[in-house]
Order: structure tokens, then sequence, then C-alpha cells
């Protein structure tokens, strides 16, 4: 099933994580119908996206069959999990399906390194197969608990008396809250017409990497010791280690990697999100301890 209008039902692949479930919330509150698709079935999930008003479906998109199914009974679809292992959905969209894909802005950024080179690939692929699909490549993507990113962070904060600051901190990141992310997802698969077909998705204004520690350490009411590693110093010894088979935590290459501004190009079709990234800190560190203490 395709439309060419406003799309009055999508599937949300992915619908069991946390920016699935909120894609799935925000469409739901718009009117639009809802076909949540999930890979591995937990306790209290379908209960939980019936809940939101959505009809809940366990799918794995591996499934050839399933997959065409399920995309034919839809008009539109948003693919949650990462563009490597969603683009094989592409070529079983209908002719003209709109559809959104996750990618990364690093693909712009880090073009050389292997995995980014693997998304650059996918994100061929897809446009490719795939007239109606749209990629969002966002930036840090943080806002919950498990996010992989500030998330962790503070949990380093909390715990560490000093913490390692890669690339000397003068890089700039632009790190979008999820639900943001979330919103964008929805106005793309929403929008009859976008602008483009890849689009950077990124928080309201770009900070330094010493300047986002900074800022989550008060968020977090924490006071590490914030210990810069230059790249030109700490590379030769990282290496060193390297080449004798020592295992470190950070190794020269992400060093590397963390000394590059990762805001979007200038070239790229941007979306910019609302939330302030004070007011996206205080409702993490407000979910971190609620999850802490069980509420």
């Amino acid at each position: 099933m395709a439309s060419s209008s406003n799309p009055s039902c999508v599937l949300v692949v992915g619908a069991g994580g946390v920016l699935g479930r909120e894609i799935v919330r925000i469409l739901r509150v718009k009117g639009v119908d809802v076909v949540a698709a999930f890979r591995t079935r937990r306790a209290g999930l379908k209960e939980m996206l019936a809940g939101l008003g959505a009809k809940p479906l366990q799918l794995d998109i591996d499934d050839i069959a399933a997959t065409r199914q399920a995309l034919g009974e839809v008009d539109a679809a948003v693919f949650t999990p990462i563009l490597t292992v969603s683009q094989s959905a592409a070529a079983l969209l209908g002719e003209g399906q709109r559809a959104v894909f996750f990618s990364s802005n690093n693909v712009a950024i880090d073009p050389e390194a292997e995995v980014y080179g693997r998304l650059a690939k996918a994100e061929e692929a897809v446009l490719s197969a795939a007239p109606g699909a749209v990629i969002l490549r966002p930036t840090m993507i943080y806002g919950y608990p498990g996010d992989g990113n500030i998330s962790r962070l503070i949990h380093w904060m909390r715990r560490s008396p000093i913490l390692p600051l890669p690339g000397g901190g003068y890089a700039l990141q632009q790190p979008v809250y999820y639900r943001d992310l979330a919103n964008a997802a929805v106005q793309t698969v929403l929008d009859a017409a976008p602008l483009a077909r890849t689009h950077a998705v990124a928080g309201p204004e770009p900070i330094t990497t010493r300047a986002l520690y900074d800022a989550v350490a008060l968020a977090a009411g924490a006071r590490p010791f914030i210990a810069p590693m230059p790249f030109a110093a700490f590379a030769p010894i990282l290496r060193g280690a390297e080449a004798i088979g020592v295992r470190l935590p950070v190794k020269a290459a992400q060093l590397a990697r963390a000394a590059r501004d990762k805001t979007p190009p200038p070239e790229a079709a941007l979306i910019l999100g609302e939330t302030s990234l004070d007011g996206g800190l205080a409702a993490l560190i407000a979910a971190l301890d609620d999850s802490l203490h069980g509420a």
C-alpha cells in the first residue's frame, strides 16, 4: 500500500526500543494508526504498545515474506534499527512508499572508518532500492537511561575521581535529545515531499566536548578531575601499546576521531531539535535517578 497523501497507518520497526516507542507515541498523538513491530518478545511489551493505541506485531525483518506482508498493510514505515540491519527491507517497499531509515552523522565526519564505510554503502543501497525512502543521520543521541552516550558518561562521572577527555576537548559536539529525533522521524515520514533524501539531525547548538563534559558534571552533581588527552601527546603511546598487544580502553584511532568536530557538515540538509542541552540533561538525570530507585 502506498500513498501520496498523509499516511493513515505507519509501520514502526523496532517499537520495543526507547526511540521506537517514542515514535509510536507521537504518531498516535497525531491520530495516525500504527503497527508497532518488535523482534524479541518481552514481558509486558505487547500490552504497553497496545496501551499506546498501536497494533503490536512480533516481526523479524530478515523474514522477507512477513516483512513484505506487513509493509503491504500500511502506507509508510519507520525503521529504527541502524541501516546496516534494516537496509534489506528497502527492496520490499511498495512503489513510492514512504519510509524513514536511520544512519549516523559520522558517515559524513569519518567516512574512512570501516563501520561508517559500511553505513555509507547501506545508504546508497537503500536510496537506490526505495525512491520513497529518506535517511536520517543523527549526531550523538542522548536522553534516556542506557543511551550509550551521555548516560554512560554520567555513570563514570559519578564513580570515578578522574575522567579522561579524549582529543583534548576542543572538538565540537551537537548532541540530539532522543525525543527530538523521534519528532524528526515522524515529521519526515508524514511529509509528502521532503526537501532532501538524507538529513542530518542535531541538537539546537554546537558545544565543545570540554563544555559538554562540564555541563554533564554540573547536571549530575559530580566533580571529577577532567584530564584532557590530546591526540598528538598520547597517540604514540597508544600505538606502541597496541603494537605489542596491550588491550586499552581507548584506541589510537578512537582518540583521533575524538579530536574531530562531530557537528553536521555545512552542506548537510539539517533538522534541528528544540530541546536545550540543559533541559535534556535535567530530564536524563531525573530518568536515571528514577530507574536507580525503582520508580
